[in-house]
């Protein structure tokens, strides 16, 4: 019996896609899966709207992704903290410039699915100033001045008129000085939040950020929360191994190239398609150029398939489980791959 209950434990449904996800996000995600996913249009969420990344953003966001799918349980001090603070101190790891990369990628990821830049907005006229801009630039280097000069002789300060506007960002193009930072860290009734372009997003808001982009871009995703840590590493260390024998690896502009040749499409309505759209795309134009070739090879008689059995159609394809119909250990697939 309790053999019985592990091999539950272990092996997901085969159509179970939202794993040990609230049954609140998974009503949310399975409506969402038909008003906007499929149509590749933008949701609505906290004042703002998540948009579908293209593949001309292909690699980053497969990169910044990680903000998203860091498993906060993995890490002692991160089992007591939510998917938020866990996220945000991660950012301020000083060691080998770990916590610039991972704001770096928060950034980067909340400028491509909310299609924003980041820096200062004016308020008045809604211009955008870059933290790489020289007027930043300059803005920075007065303010950093003037306290250098009040710490070196305070004196001088006492009894003066000081202009505190010169402690103030001025938008370049109007010259207003109310502006706020597109992506800050803040609080929420003292609970860590972000906020973007104005908007708050809580740390319950952020739960619900993180499944509906993994959802929304990639029509494959599943939830792994409720897979065995020993099953996931085992099977990450398979595959591992076997693009190490086979060196299955193909950059995105082969992907791309490939869709190409085998399609109307062109290159740059490629890439300015989803990653969703464009994944599904080339996944189809594979099954069905190997269903041809099975057909053609049965057809034939150069390929005899067992009783009972019949090639697999190249649409009407069975729902596999999250890791597929294989489960072998790490030893097995080293000994028939032979490493």
């Amino acid at each position: 019996m309790a053999e019985e209950e592990k091999d539950i434990q272990v092996k997901p449904l085969a159509d179970d896609r939202y794993g040990q996800l609230d049954k609140d996000i998974v009503d949310l995600l399975k409506n969402y899966e038909y008003s906007y996913f499929r149509e590749d249009t933008p949701i609505p969420f906290c004042g703002l709207y998540i948009h579908p990344v293209t593949v001309r953003n292909y690699e980053e966001m497969a990169s910044c992704c990680s903000c998203l799918t860091l498993n906060k349980n993995e890490d002692p001090k991160g089992i007591t903290m939510s998917h938020l603070d866990y996220l945000i101190s991660k950012t301020k790891i000083e060691e080998n410039d770990e916590g610039r990369i991972w704001s770096y990628k928060l950034q980067r990821l909340f400028e491509l699915i909310f299609k924003i830049e980041n820096g200062i907005k004016c308020e008045e006229c809604g211009y955008i100033t870059k933290y790489s801009d020289k007027e930043y630039a300059d803005f920075t280097k007065t303010v950093s001045d003037i306290f250098k000069k009040f710490q070196e002789d305070p004196s001088k300060f006492e009894g003066q008129s000081f202009d505190e506007s010169l402690l103030k960002f001025h938008c370049p193009k109007c010259g207003c000085e109310k502006t706020h930072n597109m992506i800050k860290v803040t609080k929420d009734n003292n609970k860590t939040a972000l906020m973007v372009d104005g908007h708050l997003i809580t740390k319950n808001d952020f739960n619900k950020l993180r499944q509906i982009v993994l959802f929304q871009n990639y029509s494959d995703y599943a939830d792994e929360s409720g897979i065995d840590p020993e099953l996931k590493k085992d099977h990450d260390e398979k595959i591992r191994i076997q693009q190490a024998k086979n060196d299955v690896h193909a950059t995105i502009e082969k992907k791309v190239t490939c869709l190409t040749v085998t399609t109307n499409y062109k290159y740059e309505e490629i890439y300015n398609m989803s990653i969703r759209r464009f994944a599904m795309a080339l996944a189809t134009v594979d099954d069905l150029i190997n269903y041809k070739i099975m057909k053609q090879a049965v057809s034939s008689g150069f390929v005899s398939l067992p009783k009972g059995k019949s090639i697999e159609h190249w649409i009407y394809k069975p729902i596999k489980d999250i890791y597929g119909d294989s489960y072998k250990t790490v030893d097995e697939v080293t000994e028939l791959s032979g490493i």
